[in-house]
């Protein structure tokens, strides 16, 4: 077990008490409110959980913010408690053999909750039989009810948590419903929510809530035992995704958005903002659980997936007067950077608190221009007057960027990061992926960099679209005029969207930067808007309709259009179409028809930055072999560092072994993908050949760069419109964006 304080000054942690506390509403004047901001801190304390190599695996907390949690090693498992103050201590238990601990929970009087699930012999065992035991913080058994297989009703079985409310009924949350049992064991009922539960709480007991992705919105819903159904949580706020949980005695639920911790009480008018994880280098997409203490302290537990192990932590966040701290820290503090963003991915959050924690001269804070649920309009004006500014942003996340490259380059507020890459004796061009290192460079400047990619590119079947790399409009054009009435060739595409992906992957075709030179009459910008009228002005979603895949295998579905982000994911597809695939991406006259797609974090350099040197480490931070090698996720994209990539593929093509009971070796699937409208389809992926991986390989090595200028998408969309509703041909309409057009690039040069 590890412990390190950090302190604000140095790099250390500091969160200001500038919003509610978490012992109630402050009844002083706002004035004294203020004051008391000013004066208080809150100052972070780490811990490592677990201890002689067991790996954590469940983890609830208990009132007081002790952690308990179960730990296994070498087939071993064992249960744990680790108090705030750093002391951990086993809690003794008695488990069958090839039985585990599924999930922890809690009753209302502080006891502990174990979902002990029984399984067959064998690594690929299935799960028998499922126990929920009552055991007080000592390890003493006071219940066991056996449910046999009551609960089980698939292969792939497991609990995410447990609880049990005031009347003694127990709640298991499976992956879509809750099962209810009475308090002597015996089944009640099941509550199905029909899609995937991410959380589930009680309200002191009285009231289990569960949170989900409902139809359009974020959902909040409590059991309704006497309907044995769902029902709506009454209360005059609506709820965003996030991570929710009891709120004690404090308050009714505590929860986390984006890097927000609120709280909030039903008959409240809205939530009150507690702090800000990030100020803490806590990362709360890793959030397992949380607590407002009766001390005023919070307590977070998280899981770092990043991490080769999965590190489990504590974190105890105390209140303290700013003058404490003050003689505590060093006399230098850390350079603050700024990260602008209009909305803050997960990715770039995690990276953020990486490069916070193990920084000793920058520290990041996060400008979220469209915080607050924002209207797109607002928050695009608010980011617009702040990125030029000399107050704008340090780092420019180019992800959420609401402009093109092009046009950030014109407003002139992007660094060329070429010097600092040649200048830095720590990276060499060569050992990254070149195109992909040149995704966001124009006329031979490189304004930003980013992480991981995607490639964005067509899939349909060979019988289709051929075996060649690339094809023409021309081409397009005969597949669909070779398939009968009712097939279409990409799902939910407009005529805008066609116009838009067309001109991502073509727009350079028509427009002589050097020159200055427009070409929009060209026969090839015209089919580009005669392919573009095949699709329809709006398309509707229908929660009713048929999935693409579906569609695919019912022969209503041509092509996918897709951001390709793994080797599995391509595994994917293949089954989707059924037989062989390829990535043939979208209609040019170039070589290639594929283009990269960001799919992690992202960052071009303010030039009106003063801490340059700061942005430039945080840009190497991303691109550093550790960085590389360990992407977050299965689809977290393509390293752009070679020997990361390589290493990844190697891992693809790996095959996995288990033993069966007889000592028979069989190959072991490297995890399940799901697709469908109700994720109805599950594809066991196993290791990929080397054909895939050379088919992937080749496809990242011929994708292009995409950017496009929006005022130049603007003129198109708009002067397109008169085409598409049949008052214009397509020739006068190309003859109208070709002078529009030409005055533009004219006035930008």
């Amino acid at each position: 077990m590890k412990i390190r304080n950090m302190l604000a000054a140095v790099g250390t942690v500091i969160l200001a008490l500038g919003l509610a506390g978490c012992g109630g509403k402050d009844e002083s004047t706002q004035e004294e409110a203020e004051n008391k901001e000013e004066e208080y801190v809150y100052v972070a304390e780490y811990q490592t959980l677990g201890k002689d190599g067991y790996a954590v695996s469940n983890m609830v907390m208990g009132e007081d913010g002790t952690v308990y949690f179960s730990a296994v090693k070498e087939g071993e498992t064992k249960l744990f408690a680790h108090k705030t103050d750093g002391g951990e201590e086993e809690i003794p238990i008695e488990l069958e053999e090839n039985t585990g601990i599924g999930a922890l929970g809690k009753d209302t009087e502080g006891n502990l909750l174990l979902g002990l699930v029984k399984s067959g012999e064998g690594a690929e065992s299935i799960a028998e039989n499922v126990t929920i035991r009552k055991i007080a913080s000592d390890g003493t058994v006071l219940q066991d009810i056996d449910t046999g297989k009551a609960m089980i009703k698939e292969d792939n079985f497991y609990m995410q948590s447990l609880l049990e409310d005031k009347e003694g009924n127990y709640y298991v949350c499976l992956a879509n419903s809750v099962f209810v049992l009475k308090p002597d064991g015996q089944p009640y009922c099941e509550l199905d929510a029909g899609i995937y539960i991410s959380s589930m709480f009680s309200i002191k007991g009285e009231k289990t809530v569960i949170a989900f992705y409902g139809e359009m919105d974020y959902e909040l819903q409590e059991a309704d035992l006497a309907g044995k159904g769902l029902k709506a949580l009454e209360c005059p706020v609506s709820f965003e995704y996030g991570t929710y949980q009891d709120g004690g005695e404090a308050a009714d639920i505590l929860y986390t958005v984006g890097t927000k911790l609120y709280s909030y009480d039903l008959d409240a008018k809205e939530p009150e903002e507690i702090l800000n994880w990030v100020d803490s280098d806590i990362d709360s997409q890793n959030l397992i659980d949380f607590k407002c203490l009766a001390d005023g302290t919070v307590a977070a537990v998280s899981r770092d997936w990043n991490s080769a192990d999965g590190t489990a932590e504590l974190a105890v966040l105390t209140k303290t007067e700013k003058s404490q701290v003050t003689e505590k820290s060093p006399a230098t503090e850390k350079i603050v950077l700024t990260y602008g963003t209009t909305y803050l991915p997960y990715y770039a959050k995690t990276d953020i608190v990486a490069f916070n924690k193990q920084s000793d001269k920058y520290r990041i804070e996060i400008r979220e221009y469209g915080e607050g649920n924002k209207d797109y309009e607002t928050t695009v004006s608010l980011w617009t007057a702040d990125i030029s500014s000399e107050n704008g942003p340090d780092i420019i996340d180019m992800v959420y960027c609401p402009t093109g490259l092009a046009e950030l380059v014109s407003m002139g507020v992007v660094e060329d990061l070429n010097p600092y890459l040649d200048a830095d004796e720590d990276i060499s061009r060569e050992d990254y992926v070149e195109n992909a290192l040149k995704a966001y460079e124009l006329d031979g400047k490189l304004y930003a960099i980013m992480r991981c990619f995607g490639i964005e590119t067509m899939i349909g079947k060979i019988s289709d679209v051929g075996e060649d790399t690339s094809w023409t409009l021309d081409d397009v054009f005969a597949l669909m005029d070779s398939k009968g009435p009712g097939v279409e060739l990409v799902d939910s595409t407009t005529k805008y969207n066609a116009l838009q992906m067309m001109l991502e992957m073509n727009g350079d075709m028509f427009v002589d930067e050097e020159s200055g030179e427009c070409r929009f009459e060209d026969a090839e910008f015209i089919k580009i808007l005669e392919f573009a009228n095949r699709f329809p002005q709006e398309v509707s979603y229908d929660p009713n309709g048929p999935s693409e895949a579906e569609k695919i295998r019912n022969g209503e579905l041509l092509l996918l259009k897709e951001a390709v982000t793994s080797v599995q994911e391509y595994q994917l597809f293949e089954y989707m179409f059924g037989e062989p695939i390829n990535l043939i991406g979208y209609p040019t006259e170039g070589e290639s028809g594929t283009m990269f797609s960001p799919n992690g974090t992202t960052a071009a350099m303010n030039v009106n930055s003063k801490n340059k040197e700061g942005v430039w480490e945080f840009i190497k931070f991303l691109l550093e072999k550790e960085q590389q090698e360990n992407l977050p996720l299965g689809n977290a994209g393509f390293p752009v560092l070679r020997s990361a990539l390589e290493k990844q593929f190697e891992k693809d093509m790996q095959t996995e072994y288990y033993e069966d009971t007889d000592g028979t070796k069989i190959e072991r699937s490297k995890g399940a993908w799901s697709t469908g409208r109700n994720a109805e389809i599950i594809v066991e992926v196993y290791a990929a050949t080397e054909e895939q991986v050379d088919r992937i390989r080749q496809m990242i090595e011929t994708a292009n760069s995409s950017s496009i200028d929006s005022q130049m998408l603007n003129i198109v969309t708009d002067e397109a419109q008169s085409y598409f509703d049949g008052q214009k041909s397509a020739e006068d309409v190309a003859a109208l964006i070709q002078n529009r057009m030409q005055v533009y690039v004219n006035e930008k040069r």
